[in-house]
């Protein structure tokens, strides 16, 4: 039985909230209302039957809830409980507030899977102050809103002891994205910082017991003065504890995809959460990429660290027949020179069970110095599992 079954069976036997210590006092006094009084042993079983309301109700408590505003974040409808458990294992609720200069960060939720670390926070300055972030960017363009320029204040990974991990301790790619806001304008502004740990830190992240997120002064980039403009002075660094579960599907493969630049491209690993598609790919053959490189290898090598952009369409089918279309997330995370991983947000929250015995077709236009090869490859879903714990 999974967790899902035991929320559900939890969610089926439990009283409603705040009902659990009424039942108790209720069946209690159910001996004293009798002219008889129970037997020793009918009383024991009352009570172990009392005992397990109470804890049933505390185990229903106890299951992590998502925010609406995180799962409005995500495409998320409010009335769509679905999407939300297959998120929830993934997802941890804490209660962090750092204040300065008289602004205080709240930070309320984290959800993760292999590809995808998001913190929700809300940032709240004294009344009166209005925090203005900036025009809202044009379709297609995104501009820095949030904590920090991105070069002085870089997120890192640390182990139990609160000690940096990895590379460094730090992460090559995160952003703040500001939510909507029905007011922006006001002393109010919700904030989500999304970390993608792409390159060669995944399992640096799984190690890592919490994340540090240097927070220091809100701002974001005016694209007509070109230049960060700060809205809020202030230092509300904090370290979120990190969910530990993985929610996606894995499957290894060895397919071949096609040949650029005299290397044979290869289809390695498909891993799917409810929203992320990740596809690991490696190279064989061709330029080493480790020596120096000329004129034309600096152009190969370019071609490789975009290996995504070669992928001209991925088409994720259920085994229903259901495709679920993909929005380009990255175009080639690097491991290393001979590994990339191309990776998608899956356009709607979907069960990774759903794709078990379906197919990942890629279509692919890959134009080097050694060749110039159109085609497409389809690759049977039948191996999909869930990734071991």
């Amino acid at each position: 039985m999974d967790r899902r079954d035991l929320n559900r069976m939890f969610d089926a036997l439990s009283p409603a909230p705040g009902r659990e210590e009424e039942l108790l006092r209720q069946l209690l006094q159910d001996d004293v209302r009798r002219k008889r009084p129970m037997k020793n042993w009918k009383r024991i079983v009352l009570g172990v039957a009392a005992a397990a309301l109470l804890v049933t109700g505390a185990a229903a408590a106890a299951v992590p809830g998502l925010s609406q505003r995180l799962l409005a974040y995500l495409g998320v409808a409010s009335e769509d409980s679905q999407a939300a458990e297959l998120l929830i294992p993934g997802a941890m609720a804490v209660d962090i507030t750092k204040k300065d200069n008289g602004a205080a960060l709240h930070v309320t939720q984290v959800l993760r899977d292999r590809d995808c670390v998001m913190v929700l926070a809300d940032f709240t300055a004294p009344e009166g102050t209005q925090l203005d972030m900036g025009e809202p960017d044009p379709p297609g363009i995104f501009t820095f809103k949030g904590f920090g320029d991105g070069s002085s204040c870089a997120v890192g990974f640390l182990n139990e002891a609160g000690e940096y991990i990895g590379k460094d301790g730090m992460v090559s790619g995160y952003g703040w994205d500001v939510l909507e806001d029905d007011d922006p304008l006001d002393n109010h502004v919700s904030l989500m910082l999304t970390m993608n740990p792409l390159m060669g830190e995944a399992e640096t992240a799984w190690a890592a017991a919490s994340l540090r997120v240097p927070a220091i002064n809100l701002a974001y980039y005016d694209q007509g003065q070109r230049r960060e403009v700060t809205v809020y002075s202030g230092d509300w660094s904090f370290d979120v504890p990190l969910p530990r579960k993985d929610i996606g599907w894995t499957m290894q493969m060895d397919q071949k995809v096609g040949e650029m630049d005299g290397s044979v491209m290869i289809a390695e690993e498909l891993y799917l959460s409810p929203m992320t598609f990740e596809l690991r790919m490696s190279r064989e053959g061709g330029l080493d990429f480790g020596s120096p490189l000329d004129g034309q290898g600096e152009a190969a090598y370019g071609r490789w660290m975009s290996i995504g952009n070669n992928i001209k369409r991925i088409i994720l089918t259920t085994k229903d027949g259901e495709t679920i279309p993909l929005e380009l997330c990255d175009s080639g995370g690097g491991i290393d020179f001979n590994e990339k991983l191309v990776v998608h947000r899956l356009s709607q929250i979907t069960d990774p069970a759903k794709f078990q015995g379906g197919t990942l077709i890629l279509e692919w236009d890959f134009h080097g110095s050694g060749s110039e090869e159109a085609g497409s490859v389809t690759i049977p879903l039948d191996g999909l599992a869930p990734v071991e714990p």
